[in-house]
This record gives structure tokens, sequence and C-alpha cells, in this order.
């Protein structure tokens, strides 16, 4: 692997101007030319899906997992964690953390398949009401790491965890870093991640970018070896 371009964006699935702001942003998608992105809050529904809107322009392979699914706006919706790839990516295994439909928070195991190696590509969303609750997330994902074999694992999402807090502490115990040091959020917090576990040492240029289109800011990470 030479080069990525790796991005984390939670779309704020149907809240404020939509579907307007997501029809906005394919000129954005364009001009970045992300090899990856990873979507948290990903509206689907008969009437509209933001992540297929968005694949229109860029014709990626796609991985989409439905999570807090639920009757919106006349009309039943999910809140999908997805992954765009202009790299083949294979779904390993979708969990859930829980069953309940409506506050059901998920994570994506994918294995990316780039130029010269296969990775492990995890997206995540969550629960934002308990840093308890999200420790046991963090434990769940950890443990599910080591039951695979890969030399290069990265973690993306909106962890709602703040870098200071316990969950973020357990990944980065466990081997996991990260370089991005601004808010991802408009009330000026660290909550969504690019963290990378790998034996390279790579250069990584991270950015905030596609500040208009959420309540949260796109995270681009570019990692060169």
């Amino acid at each position: 692997m030479k080069g990525l371009k790796l991005a984390t964006f939670n779309l704020w699935k149907n809240c404020g101007d939509f579907p307007r702001r997501i029809e906005s942003i394919p000129k954005s998608l364009r001009k970045n030319q992300f090899d990856i992105i990873c979507f948290q809050e990903d509206f689907h529904a008969k009437s509209f899906c933001s992540s297929s809107f968005l694949n229109l322009e860029l014709d990626y392979y796609c991985i989409s997992t439905k999570t807090r699914r639920k009757f919106r706006n006349n009309e039943y919706s999910s809140s999908n964690l997805t992954i765009l790839s202009k790299y083949k990516i294979n779904l390993i295994e979708e969990y859930y953390f829980t069953k309940e439909q409506e506050s059901q928070r998920a994570c994506q195991f994918v294995e990316a398949e780039l130029e010269d190696e296969n990775v492990l590509l995890i997206n995540t969303h969550l629960c934002h009401l308990s840093s308890k609750n999200r420790v046991e997330q963090i434990k769940i994902i950890l443990e599910k790491i080591k039951e695979f074999s890969y030399e290069t694992t990265f973690l993306c999402g909106d962890l709602n965890a703040l870098p200071s807090y316990e969950e973020i502490r357990l990944l980065k115990e466990f081997g996991f870093k990260d370089k991005n040091k601004e808010f991802t959020h408009k009330d000026k917090v660290i909550i969504d991640y690019i963290f990378y576990k790998m034996k390279k040492t790579p250069k990584i240029k991270s950015q905030i970018i596609l500040k208009e289109f959420s309540e949260h800011f796109c995270l681009l990470n570019k990692f060169s070896f």
C-alpha cells in the first residue's frame, strides 16, 4: 500500500435542510477524490437514500448496514453505517450491540482489497448517552479484532467520546493511533475518529473538510509510505 485517502463522515440522517444539503455534496466529493469513505447516520428510505445519491457521482463499491430503524416523517427509514470504496470491499461481519431497532448501534467489519495488501476496515457509531455503554462497545470491537489476522487495521466512525475519555484510552492501549487534532463537530469537540494500527510507519496528513453539510465535519486522512 503506497497511499490511501480515507475519510469518515456522519451525514446527520434526515435532519437540517434535508435532502438539499446532501444533494449539494457531490461537487466536494469529486474535488477530494476519496479512496474510501465511511458514513454514519446515512439516511435510507424509499423516498431518498443519502449514500446511494452520493454514489451516483462516485460509482464505488458499497456496503451498507441498517441501524436505528423507525418511523420518521411519515415513512419507515434507517440511519445506516455505509462504506463506499474505489477498492473492492468484502463484508466480514455486521455486529449489532443492541437488538432494539430504534436505538440500535452496530459495527461493520470489512476487508478492503488495496493494491498490494488486504486490510481490515471497521466502521462504527457508538452510543451517545452513556460512556459505560461505549466502553463495553469498544471492548467488544477489540475482542472481535483479535479474531482476525490483518497487519493493517483502520477503525473509523462517530465514537461520541472526547479524546480524554476511557473509550479512547482503551483503543490507544490496544495499539491504535490517530492524527487529527481539529474539531470534528459544530460544538467544537472531537468525537469522530480515524484510528490506525499497522507495522508500517506512515506519513499522515489530516484534514477537516465538508463543514457545510452536517452538524459533523468530514475527517480525511491521507496516508503515504
